[in-house]
């Protein structure tokens, strides 16, 4: 009754409410998560993929584990919806053999990887993370930066995990950026952080007219050129190498670019690296934010509220999945009296600030 009274005063209804089956999967999800990540290591998911069907006894002696620990993982992988049990046989469910395969070309595995080994074990500090409003799960990370970034340089093969993962998130999304964004209207585009490259190529090769520059540190830019030269695409995409924080952005642009960038920083840094790119830009240039999107109202999507944490605990302690909202408000104070929004596909959109 009182539940029901509860409801009823907040105007929602029973759907809105949490089941026990869900309030346990959130108390066990380190288990889920391992059951997961146990799935994906013992070829779970690529030995149904290549032979849907299986019965609990192939599918031990296919991974190479005994009855009882089989059964367990099974159990879990079913009720967790990742396999798909009908009588006595196993076979993936659609999302997990689109993103949880080998043979997949979308497939995920190597950010599960990033999870396993940077995210989870670090996250165990979230709630002190919370109370001193900084990223205490850097510790975990020998160092003495203030950032996961600049901290993980140290260990080759933990920088190889992230950059593997951000490489499988780059991909994915960067295709949805080269197909929806509309950049018919700009000349010269500045790939702010754009990294290696990978996204001013992919950008390049979707839309001819369109010259590029990717903005990062000397030694990334080393690398950009050298993917862009591999790629035969010089004569239309340079280097800019610098602190676009305290660089200048280069003279002659029409559009600037931020990928999977704003999350990083504080709502104050964000909006100070917007004015600086509002001030770099000609009237009519065009600002494009590009990244996972929160709603409006605070209430997911799930990614989102999973993904912040993070940004909060271990990456630099301070930024966070943003709004639609937040970003528009972030362009305002910086000068941009229009902006536009642009929903994409996997919660990711581009708003778009025009000077």
């Amino acid at each position: 009754m009182k539940q029901a009274r509860v409801i009823a005063q907040w105007g929602l209804n029973m759907k809105d409410e949490l089941t026990f089956d869900e309030l346990a999967l959130i108390a066990g999800g380190h288990t889920a998560f391992q059951l997961l990540w146990a799935g994906v290591n013992l070829g779970v998911f690529d030995v149904l993929s290549k032979s849907p069907g299986l019965e609990s006894k192939e599918i031990g002696n296919a991974i190479g584990i005994a009855a009882q620990p089989t059964r367990i993982l099974l159990t879990g992988l079913a009720t967790l919806r990742l396999i798909l049990k009908k009588e006595e046989s196993y076979s993936n469910s659609a999302i997990v053999e689109e993103l949880l395969t080998k043979k997949s070309s979308s497939n995920m595995i190597d950010v599960l990887g990033w999870q396993h080994h940077i995210v989870y074990p670090a996250e165990i500090d979230f709630l002190e993370s919370l109370k001193a409003n900084t990223n205490i799960g850097l510790r975990h990370f020998p160092g003495n930066e203030d950032n996961l970034y600049a901290r993980i340089a140290h260990d080759p093969a933990l920088e190889k995990v992230f950059q593997d993962a951000m490489s499988s998130l780059s991909g994915s999304a960067n295709q949805l950026l080269a197909q929806k964004a509309d950049f018919g209207s700009v000349k010269h585009l500045v790939d702010a952080g754009g990294g290696d490259g990978t996204n001013a190529i992919a950008l390049a090769k979707a839309h001819p007219h369109l010259s590029l520059t990717v903005f990062d540190a000397p030694t990334v830019c080393a690398i950009a050129r050298e993917n862009i030269a591999q790629q035969d695409l010089s004569d239309r995409i340079s280097t800019h190498e610098g602190n676009f924080f305290i660089t200048d952005f280069p003279e002659g642009i029409d559009g600037i670019i931020f990928s999977h960038m704003m999350t990083i920083w504080s709502p104050e840094r964000n909006t100070m690296l917007l004015k600086r790119s509002y001030d770099a830009l000609p009237k009519g240039g065009k600002l494009f934010i590009f990244n996972m999107m929160a709603n409006d109202d605070g209430v997911g999507p799930m990614a989102t509220a999973l993904g912040s944490p993070y940004f909060l605990t271990i990456a630099t302690g301070e930024g966070m999945l943003y709004t639609w909202k937040d970003y528009e408000e972030f362009l305002a104070e910086a000068g941009f009296a229009q902006t536009e929004r642009h929903e994409l596909p996997r919660h990711h959109g581009i708003i778009v600030g025009i000077k």
